[in-house]
C-alpha cells in the first residue's frame, strides 16, 4: 500500500492480525509440551537404571571395607570405655553401712573424666533405688528397671542396654560393687553411633545401624546430605536383615556385645547391569517417541493446512480491502476511504483536543480536456494530480480522489491557515510547466478549506463546509483557495447536510440495517393480551441513534415510502412465533398512501409474502406532516379495510397530530399519545381531553389504546377513564416476538387474546343503539 493509501478505520484494525496464527501457535505449544513429557518419562526411567548399573563389584567391596573399619572402630571404643567403666565400678569407694549410698570423690572424678572423653556422650550413676548418684550434663536419669537389670549382672561384667526406640547412641552399663562385693548401684555410659564413621569416607545417602543379637535395631544414623535417596535408604537400614544386597553387616567384637553387629547400607551398590531390561526400556522409549512424533504430525497437518488457507484468505481479504479503499487510477484513497479516515481523524482530534483541517479540490475545465483531448489524456491528468498531491503533502496527511475530478486532503494537527498554505503550494506546483510526468501542461483547480474545532465538529459538517467554500471558489473565478465563511456559505450547508442524510438513510434501507421489535398490547376490560405492535430500530453502525431520528430523516429527504416499505418487510418477516389468533399492529405514514409508488395492494403483497392474514392486522397512521392528498389517503384506507384490516389513528393528542385525520377518516382504533397518558391523566384538563377521545371512539364503535403506560397510577387512571387497551414499559418492553407474547399484564396470571372483530362489532352496536 502506498504512503497515501487510507489508513483503516479503528474498528478494522483487528483485521490486520494474521488469521488463525494464535490458535495454531497454541496447538503447537501444547503438542510440544506433550511430546516433551512423553520423552522425559522413558528417560527418567532409564537414567536411574544406568546410574545404578554404572558401578560394579568394586563399589560393594569398598562398602564392605568401610563397614569393617567402622565396626572395628566402634568395637574398640566400646571395649576401652567399657574396661574403664568396669574398673572404676569395682574399685569404687561408695560404701556406707548406714544411710544412703554416696560415691567417693575419687570415683566421681573418674566418672567425670569418662564424661569428658570426646567419644562419650553421657555418664550416669544411680543406687539400687534408682536415685541419681552422678550425672554428666547430657545424661538422663537411669530407669529403675535398667538399674535392676544391671545390679543382677555378675560383678565386673558389662551389659549393652538396648533402647526402646532406635536412637543415634549406644548405652553400656555395669553394677557398682566396691571391692568386688555386693552391688550397691549401677553406672551407665553412652557412646554416639557417629563415632564409628569419624575419619572414614562419607557417602551421600549412606546409613549405618547397630543391631542387637535378636536383630532389634538399637541405633541408626544417616550420613551425607540426607537427600531423598538417603532418606529412603535410611528406611532400608532400619530393616536390616531383609537380605538387601545394598547392606553389609559386620559383627562387633567388644565385650558385652556378643552377637551384635554394625550394618552399613549404600544407596548405589548394584553388582550387575540388567542389560535386557535396559534394552527393552530403550526400545520402548524410541517407539514411544516415534509414535508421539507421528501423532503430532497427524494432528498438526490439518491445522497447518487450515492456517495456510486462512493466511491465503487473509491475504486475499487484505488485497480486496485495499482495493476497495483505493482509487485504481491515482493510487489515492477513494470516497469510502475518505469518509472512514475523516471520521477517524475527527474522533482523534476530539479525544486529544488537536486541530484538524480538510481541503477539498475540484479540477477546473476537466470536461473540456476529456472532450477535446480524449479520456486517455484525462486519465493522465488525474494520475498527474495524484502524483502532485503525494509530492506536496506531509507524512501524516492523507490524499483521496473522492469523485471524477474531485480530490481531498485530510490534514491532522493543522488549522485552516496551514491547510490554505498546503493548498496554495499544491496550486503553484500544478500551474507550473513540468518537463516530466503523465500530464505536463498546467493544471488548475479550485479549493475549499475548513477546520476543526473552529468550523465543524463532525465529518458531515466539515465536508459540507469545505464543499461550500469550494463552490464559492468556483463562483469567484476558479484557480483559488477559499476558506469557509459561515455568513456567506450558510445557504449551501443545508443542502449538503440533506444529501448526506439521504446517503446514510439509503445505506440503511438497501443494506437492511433494521431490526424488528415487538411490544405487547393488553385489553384492560378482559385483562388479556390483544396483540403486539411491530416496531423497527436502526441497526448498529447505521449512523442513527433511534427510530425517531430515522423516520424524521426519511421525511426530510423524501424517502419515507422506501423506509416504510423496508420497515413493513422487517416487521412482518419476524412473526414466526406469533400465535395465529393474535393481532399485529403496524405503523405507516399517510405520505406512503399519497405516493404513487405505494398502495393498499402493495401492503397486501407484503402481508401475503409472509403469510399474514389481513384480518389480524391493524394499520396505524401517524400524521407527521400536513397531508396534501386526503382523497388518495382515504381511498387507500378504505381498500385496506375492505381487505379485512383495521385502521388506527396513532399518536392522537401529540400536538395537532392525528386531529386532522380524526376529522376526515373514521378509525377502528384510536391510540392516545403517551404525552397525555404521562401528563397525569387524573387531573384536568388532561382528564377532559382523554375523556373526549374515549367518547369520540365510543360513538364510532372504535377501541381506544393508551400508549406509554409506565406506572401503576397511569394504568389505573386510564382504566377509570374507560380506555379499552394499553401498552407501555409497565406492561412489557419492546423485545423479540417470543419475549412479547410471554409477558403478562398485572394482575392477570395467564395471557389470552381478545376477539378484536367481535369487540369492534359490539362497540358499534352500542353506538348505533345509543344514536
Amino acid at each position: 500500500m502506498s504512503d497515501t493509501a487510507p489508513r483503516p478505520a479503528p474498528q478494522d484494525r483487528h483485521e490486520d492480525e494474521p488469521i488463525g496464527t494464535t490458535n495454531l501457535r497454541l496447538v503447537r505449544i501444547r503438542l510440544a509440551l506433550a511430546l516433551l513429557a512423553v520423552a522425559i518419562i522413558p528417560v527418567a526411567v532409564i537414567l536411574p537404571v544406568f546410574r545404578y548399573a554404572s558401578d560394579d563389584g568394586r563399589h560393594r567391596q569398598e562398602t564392605t571395607a568401610d563397614a569393617v573399619a567402622m565396626a572395628s572402630r566402634l568395637s574398640r571404643i566400646l571395649e576401652e570405655d567399657g574396661r574403664s567403666l568396669v574398673a572404676g565400678a569395682t574399685a569404687a569407694d561408695a560404701m556406707s553401712s548406714k544411710g544412703p549410698v554416696a560415691l567417693s570423690t575419687a570415683f566421681r572424678s573418674e566418672l567425670a573424666a569418662l564424661a569428658d572423653d570426646p567419644h562419650v556422650a553421657a555418664v550416669a550413676a544411680a543406687d539400687v533405688a534408682a536415685r541419681s548418684l552422678f550425672a554428666s550434663p547430657a545424661a538422663t536419669r537411669i530407669a529403675p528397671d535398667r538399674v535392676r537389670s544391671l545390679i543382677a549382672l555378675p560383678v565386673g561384667s558389662l551389659l549393652a542396654v538396648p533402647s526402646e526406640d532406635p536412637s543415634t547412641t549406644v548405652t553400656i552399663g555395669t553394677p557398682i560393687a566396691p571391692g568386688g562385693g555386693k552391688p550397691v548401684g549401677a553406672v551407665t555410659l553412652t557412646v554416639p553411633l557417629g563415632v564409628a564413621t569419624q575419619g572414614g569416607a562419607a557417602v551421600d545417602g549412606r546409613a549405618i545401624a547397630l543391631l542387637a543379637a535378636d536383630g532389634h535395631v538399637v541405633a541408626s544414623e544417616a550420613t551425607g546430605s540426607g537427600s531423598l535417596i538417603g532418606g529412603r535408604l535410611l528406611d532400608v537400614a532400619t530393616e536390616i536383615g531383609s537380605g538387601s544386597e545394598t547392606t553389609v553387616a559386620v559383627p562387633l567384637l567388644a565385650a558385652g556385645f556378643e552377637g551384635w553387629s554394625l550394618a552399613v547400607s549404600d544407596p548405589v551398590v548394584v553388582t550387575a547391569v540388567p542389560l535386557p531390561a535396559v534394552g527393552l526400556l530403550a526400545g520402548l522409549s524410541v517407539l514411544l517417541v516415534v509414535l508421539a512424533t507421528w501423532m503430532a504430525r497427524q494432528v498438526l497437518a490439518p491445522a497447518v493446512r487450515l492456517e495456510e488457507s486462512r493466511r491465503r484468505l487473509g491475504d486475499l481479504y487484505e488485497t480486496a480491502r485495499d482495493a476497495a479503499r483505493l482509487d485504481s487510477l491515482t493510487g489515492l484513497g477513494n470516497h469510502r476511504a475518505f469518509q472512514e479516515e475523516l471520521d477517524r481523524q475527527v474522533e482523534s482530534a476530539k479525544r486529544y483536543h488537536l486541530p484538524l483541517a480538510l481541503l477539498l479540490l475540484d479540477l477546473d475545465e476537466f470536461k473540456p480536456v476529456n472532450d477535446n483531448l480524449g479520456h486517455a489524456v484525462g486519465d493522465d491528468l488525474l494520475i498527474e494530480m495524484g502524483e502532485l498531491i503525494r509530492s506536496v503533502k506531509r507524512t501524516p496527511d492523507t490524499g483521496f480522489r473522492t469523485g471524477g475530478d474531485e480530490f481531498a486532503l485530510v490534514l491532522p494537527h493543522t488549522d485552516a491557515d496551514g491547510a490554505e498554505e498546503v493548498g496554495r503550494r499544491l496550486l503553484s506546483r500544478c500551474l507550473e510547466d513540468r518537463s516530466t510526468g503523465h500530464y505536463r501542461r498546467p493544471i488548475s483547480f479550485s479549493g475549499g478549506v475548513t477546520a476543526y474545532p473552529a468550523g465543524g465538529t463532525s465529518r458531515v459538517q466539515l465536508y459540507a463546509q469545505a464543499d461550500a467554500a469550494l463552490y464559492r471558489s468556483k463562483r469567484a473565478g476558479r484557480t483559488t483557495i477559499s476558506r469557509f465563511d459561515a455568513d456567506r456559505d450558510r445557504e449551501l450547508i443545508d443542502e449538503h447536510m440533506r444529501a448526506e442524510l439521504r446517503s446514510r438513510l439509503a445505506a440503511v434501507i438497501e443494506g437492511r440495517k433494521l431490526t424488528a421489535v415487538y411490544q405487547a398490547i393488553y385489553h384492560l376490560g378482559a385483562n388479556r393480551m390483544l396483540g403486539v405492535e411491530g416496531l423497527v430500530r436502526p441497526g448498529v453502525g447505521s449512523g442513527f441513534n433511534g427510530a425517531g431520528g430515522l423516520f424524521e430523516a426519511a421525511h426530510v429527504t423524501g424517502q419515507i415510502v422506501e423506509l416504510d416499505r423496508a420497515a413493513l418487510d422487517v416487521v412482518t418477516g419476524g412473526l414466526g412465533a406469533l400465535p395465529p389468533e393474535m393481532l399485529l399492529s403496524i405503523n405507516l405514514s399517510p405520505r406512503s398512501f399519497e405516493s404513487e409508488d405505494f398502495s393498499a395492494a402493495a401492503l397486501l403483497r407484503i402481508l401475503a409474502r409472509h403469510a399474514i392474514d389481513p384480518n389480524r392486522v391493524i394499520v396505524e397512521l401517524t400524521e407527521r406532516e400536513q397531508i396534501t392528498d386526503i382523497d388518495r389517503v382515504h381511498a387507500a384506507v378504505e381498500a385496506c379495510r375492505a381487505a379485512g384490516m383495521r385502521i388506527a389513528a396513532d399518536d392522537v393528542g401529540a400536538g395537532n397530530a392525528g386531529l386532522r385525520l380524526l376529522s376526515q377518516i373514521q378509525f377502528d382504533v384510536v391510540k392516545i399519545d403517551l404525552s397525555l397518558v404521562q401528563a397525569n391523566a387524573r387531573r384536568e384538563p388532561v382528564t377532559s381531553v382523554v375523556s373526549s377521545l374515549v367518547d369520540l371512539a365510543s360513538r364510532w364503535g372504535a377501541l381506544t389504546i393508551a400508549e406509554g403506560i409506565e406506572t401503576a397510577g397511569q394504568l389505573e387512571a386510564v382504566r377509570n377513564l374507560g380506555v379499552d387497551a394499553a401498552q407501555g414499559f409497565l406492561l412489557g418492553r419492546p423485545g423479540t416476538i417470543a419475549e412479547a407474547i410471554a409477558q403478562d399484564v398485572p394482575p392477570a396470571s395467564v395471557a389470552r387474546t381478545v376477539d378484536f372483530a367481535a369487540a369492534v362489532e359490539t362497540r358499534r352496536r352500542l353506538a348505533r343503539a345509543a344514536g
